[in-house]
Formats: C-alpha cells, structure tokens, sequence
C-alpha cells in the first residue's frame, strides 16, 4: 500500500503457536475460544507479520520475527515454520538483508526481535545449552530500541529470562549497530516512536506518517484484533491496567487522526482502520488482508 510518499509492504517470518491461557491472561478459554481456536496442546496459531516501510532514502523494518536460532526442541513448541521466514519474504519484494537500512522493535520479547540476529552457523541448532555465536541479521542498519528495555533485556530477572535471550541483543552492540533511545522521539523523517507502557515497562509503538497520512505498528499493547476489548490483555503484561490505559489512549489517538493500525500476531488481518464502538475501539475496514500461506 502507498502512504503518502512511502510504500509499506508486509514481509512474514511465518506463524508461532502459543499457549491461549497466555494469549488472554485472566480471560475463559469458552470466550476467547469463540474467536480464535485452540489445538489439542491448547496452542492458537498467531503470525509475525513485520512491517517494511521504503521511503525515498531507507528501508525501515519494523519487528523481525522470531529468527531461527531456536534449538530443535522449542521450533517444535512454538511451531516454528521453515517455509516462512524473514528472508525469504524479503526477497520476494527484490530485497536482501544487507539492503535494510534501518530495524526497530516495540519490545525485544524472543518474538519480536529474535530475527535480529543470525547465527553464523547451523552449529547450535540442535541445542538450548550454549548460547549461540551470531551475528546481526542486517549488517548496513541501526537498530532502534529504548533503553530501559535495552537494560531490562541484557539483566533479566527469574519471570523475563525466558523471552529475553541475550543473543537477540548483544551481538548488536557489538557490532556497533545500537541506537539507545530516551522515550518518544523521531527517528528518521515521518517515523518515530510512542512508548506504551503495560506490556512492559518500555513498550513502543511504531508511528509512520507521509504526506497527511500514517499507520501505526502496535506491537503487543494489542497483539491481535481481540485485544482491543479492555480486559484482553495477555498473561504476560507487566501491568495489565497500565495495558489497559495505554490501549484507550492509543486507539483514540488513531481513530481520531484516521490513521491505520498494525497488528503483528493477528491472523486475519494485518493493518486495519479503527472506529469507536460502544465499549471500546472496534475494526472498521480491512486495509490488508493477512496472507494464509504465512500461517503454513
């Protein structure tokens, strides 16, 4: 889709199957289920749809996935897909890895940002023993992240250490690649950032905006479009009131500049248009469809 003068395009790093306890947090299974099934280990199939925004001078991707450098045991968990992957959907709008100028991440949970690294080999593979050598999966970019969640990433605590995983973080800094970032700011021309804190501390949203017209990447203040309704929050925000408040905030923030909303994880629909309903912000149009092939 064109946005003023930019074009944004969706590039899938395939599907993730999580737990839909955790999806919903204190919400039954008889209710959410009605909207999104669950299979037989209680998994719902969610998808990793990035965001590649291409402007006159960048290439902008926003999230990047899961990434492959999860041992064989938790590919098969998470159902991690080889058929789909970052890479491959890059190359099919002619793009390279090496040809992202810029990546920025709402949060860096194993989801979000586990495509910005790539190992160097199929060394690791196998195993969840080691942590893996690797290397950042787009060398010529810089990497946008906030810095409380920089620092809560590389120090995690006994509740975040499984979706903080310092080889999605420090090979970056290494590599020099780091832009540690203060609260709201512009980052490049018609983009820049909101924190949204809930999900947790230094959640940010993704603002894009080109000649009067902008899409927002939300992240997981709202994974999926069930998310908007106030109560549906996941079981793993931090604080779900601030969720909470961060979600009314934001959605009037895009219903009433008429922006479009981007969801990562829904299955259906990948961005969207927003209207007030009678208890909380509902879908009104479908701008892009989400493509069923990438939930293979």
């Amino acid at each position: 889709m064109k946005l003023g003068e930019f074009e944004i395009l969706p590039v899938s790093d395939g599907p993730i199957k999580l737990d839909g306890g955790g999806m919903f947090g204190i919400v039954p299974k008889p209710l959410w289920s009605k909207f999104i099934p669950a299979d037989d280990r209680n998994r719902i199939t969610i998808g990793s749809t990035c965001m590649l925004v291409r402007t006159p001078h960048d290439n902008v991707l926003v999230e990047t996935g899961v990434g492959r450098k999860l041992s064989r045991k938790m590919r098969e968990i998470y159902g991690i897909s080889e058929n789909v992957t970052l890479e491959k959907s890059l190359r099919q709008h002619g793009l390279k890895p090496e040809d992202i100028t810029a990546v920025i991440v709402t949060h860096l949970h194993f989801d979000h940002a586990g495509g910005c690294t790539r190992l160097t080999s199929d060394e690791y593979r196998e195993s969840s023993d080691k942590v893996p050598h690797c290397v950042p999966a787009f060398p010529n970019a810089r990497y946008y992240i906030q810095r409380g969640e920089w620092l809560a990433a590389t120090d995690p605590n006994p509740a975040t250490r499984a979706t903080y995983q310092l080889e999605n973080c420090l090979p970056l800094e290494s590599a020099g690649l780091l832009e540690l970032l203060d609260g709201d700011c512009e980052l490049l021309p018609g983009i820049r950032v909101k924190v949204l804190p809930g999900h947790n501390a230094h959640h940010q949203s993704i603002v894009v905006e080109s000649q009067g017209e902008g899409i927002v990447c939300i992240g997981d203040t709202a994974p999926l479009t069930i998310n908007l309704r106030p109560a549906y929050n996941t079981a793993f925000d931090h604080e779900p009131l601030r969720t909470m408040e961060s979600k009314a905030m934001l959605f009037d923030e895009i219903i009433r500049n008429n922006w479009i909303a981007w969801f990562y994880h829904e299955p259906k629909y990948t961005a969207v248009t927003l209207k007030h309903g009678k208890e909380h912000a509902e879908v009104d149009r479908v701008v892009i469809e989400a493509d069923e092939n990438w939930l293979e």
